[in-house]
């Protein structure tokens, strides 16, 4: 990829804004205009490639922030789990250094559409709705394709892309899904009947969510939106990407699997 313009993306906490200073400092020593973007505002246009450094969340930020432009974004690990990272901290030079000089692929990776009253946002890993805040408990009817699949009574449920299979989630007891498999997850979040599973759907599914009492939905994470009783909101795939940095040191899955969430090597 041609390389001329950079935006910097960080976490507040201190070794993650001394990363991205690093970074920043070797881009304009390599003649790439580059600054750090602090504002909660979309990306502007112009930019070449978005570098998020921090853990997870500071990756799903910026891709929201990017959305639905398909900018290519490296994401540099300072600090956190790090699980979608390109690279840990001390090799973000090296890193930019490996894109300028063509040496790194972009995985394009499926993203959710949530749509509804009021409502329409995109994740990268996953749309839950879950009960309220002081409740916890909410009761929601799930269709498919037109199709009811389960009705969840409990904390509410998540529906997630395969790369927010190895998130929330896998924390809820869903499968690991490879990024490149084309799936939906349904995953139902304590459900007070113990014979719920998850569910793996076709990619071009649209789920519908129908909350029967209060209930918020949250998007990578974050409250975007009270539901009330009798409301639907619907998820499916996005109409466009993210596109996330692979650099060689980057790793395949079950080398991070094992590196990031302890699995015996």
């Amino acid at each position: 990829m041609e390389l001329r313009r950079a935006l910097f993306v960080s976490h507040p906490r201190p070794a993650a804004v001394a990363t991205a200073e690093r970074g920043l400092a070797w881009c304009r020593q390599n003649g790439l205009e580059a600054r750090i973007h602090t504002e909660d505002v979309p990306i502007p246009a112009g930019v070449d490639l978005v570098v998020a450094v921090g853990g997870d969340g500071t990756l799903l930020r910026a891709a929201r922030l990017l959305y639905p432009e398909q900018v290519p974004l490296l994401a540099v690990n300072a600090g956190g789990l790090g699980f979608l990272s390109a690279c840990d901290g001390g090799a973000i030079e090296g890193a930019l250094a490996a894109v300028r000089a063509g040496a790194a692929n972009v995985e394009r990776r499926a993203r959710l559409l949530v749509e509804g009253p009021g409502l329409s946002t995109s994740a990268l890993n996953d749309v839950a709705i879950v009960g309220p805040d002081a409740e916890r408990f909410t009761e929601v009817e799930v269709a498919a394709g037109g199709e009811r699949v389960l009705a969840v009574e409990g904390d509410g449920l998540i529906v997630a892309t395969p790369t927010g299979s190895t998130a929330y989630a896998l924390a809820a007891g869903g499968p690991i899904v490879a990024p490149d498999v084309r799936a939906l997850l349904i995953v139902p979040l304590a459900p007070h009947r113990l014979g719920l599973r998850p569910v793996v759907l076709a990619a071009e599914t649209t789920v519908s969510v129908r909350a029967c009492g209060p209930a918020q939905v949250l998007a990578d994470g974050d409250p975007v939106r009270a539901l009330a009783a009798g409301e639907v909101v619907r998820v499916s795939a996005a109409p466009a990407a993210t596109a996330l940095v692979r650099l060689a040191e980057t790793g395949l899955l079950f080398p991070r699997l094992r590196d990031k969430l302890g699995w015996p090597a």
